[in-house]
């Protein structure tokens, strides 16, 4: 009786976030122009509001990880940032941080990889992406340097987006220190004043209730948070912290998706549609996946673009199939082993 009382208010929960649309209310914060063009862009890939910043992102973008974090392969990189373009992404997310130890590079030597790869292409195709960048550094002197560092590797001479990268649950009595004269926060209201950045948002994967307590101690403009089909089994970002960005009009950018490929790693107990359809349906304004190979991107794009909103029992059976293996497919919660990453 318990798990069908369970079942019963799960799915009165997921129609209830379900019906919370990406667009309710957001449409008048949308220029006419960037409305126009995502009606026009409407058979490549369905768009929706970036939160109140008035942009309209397609539903699927591209993250700065996987091959273009990786030191050596700079031409595959390339490849794959021209062809997401090409095929209709307009946000690309990266962070300072990003970049895979590879050969004698450490991590730390590593860092910026991903950056200078997309910088690559955005020395000539900047105007066509809503590009996206981090800090990890929470200090103001810090950041400004990472920031500078930033804008350099991506060869350009702003961001549209700069986020505090990775907020950590052991950092939720730590939050003060953001916003000190020397903090973090101060370095993204005088990148914002100085106009190196348009818009400031705040990132993590591992604790939901530290990143509801930042975000309703500032107004940020966006927030990227780690969602897949196994959240509901483990402190949920669904559940604790997407409703409340979304009554803040946040744009909201949903990564973990197929949770670094476990998803697929128990019998192919999920595919990638299914996977990435379960997040799409949610109240979510994109999400981001790193590629590894070209077939990837196409394939992710397709899947994108045949898009259908999935009703509350077809997410219910996806998370049913999620829920025996939920300790491996959310690692980024500290629930199985991972190598460390930002």
């Amino acid at each position: 009786m318990k798990e069908s009382d369970d079942h019963r208010s799960r799915r009165a929960f997921l129609k209830k976030i379900i019906a919370t649309s990406a667009i309710t209310g957001l449409l008048p914060f949308v220029k006419p122009s960037e409305l126009l063009a995502a009606l026009a862009a409407a058979d490549k890939m369905p768009r929706r509001p970036l939160g109140k910043t008035g942009y309209m992102v397609g539903i699927y973008s591209l993250g700065g990880q996987a091959t273009i974090e990786t030191p050596g392969k700079e031409d595959q990189a390339e490849k794959i940032v021209n062809k997401a373009i090409d095929l209709g992404i307009n946000y690309i997310d990266t962070a300072a941080a990003y970049g895979r130890p590879a050969g004698k590079l450490t991590k730390r030597e590593a860092m910026g990889t991903s950056e200078k790869n997309i910088g690559r292409v955005m020395k000539y195709r900047r105007k066509e992406v809503f590009l996206a960048s981090k800090t990890h550094d929470r200090t103001y002197d810090g950041s400004m340097r990472l920031l500078e560092k930033t804008l350099k590797n991506l060869q350009t001479d702003h961001l549209d987006l700069w986020q505090v990268h990775n907020v950590k649950k052991r950092e939720r009595d730590q939050l003060d220190r953001f916003f000190a004269k020397d903090g973090v926060m101060k370095a993204m209201e005088k990148a914002r004043e100085e106009g190196m950045v348009r818009f400031i948002g705040c990132t993590g994967h591992e604790d939901p209730d530290t990143l509801r307590d930042l975000i309703n101690r500032y107004p940020f403009d966006n927030i990227l948070m780690a969602i897949n089909a196994a959240d509901k089994q483990y402190n949920s970002f669904i559940e604790k912290l997407l409703p409340v960005a979304v009554d803040k009009k946040m744009g909201i950018v949903g990564m973990k998706i197929p949770a670094r490929d476990r998803i697929f790693s128990h019998g192919g107990i999920i595919t990638m549609k299914e996977a990435m359809d379960y997040v799409m349906t949610l109240p979510v304004s994109t999400i981001v996946v790193g590629i590894d190979k070209i077939p990837e991107l196409e394939e992710n794009i397709r899947i994108a673009r045949e898009f259908r909103p999935l009703s509350a029992d077809e997410m219910l059976a996806i998370e049913e199939k999620a829920k025996p293996y939920y300790k491996d497919l959310m690692f980024f919660k500290g629930l199985s082993d991972w190598p460390p990453e930002w």
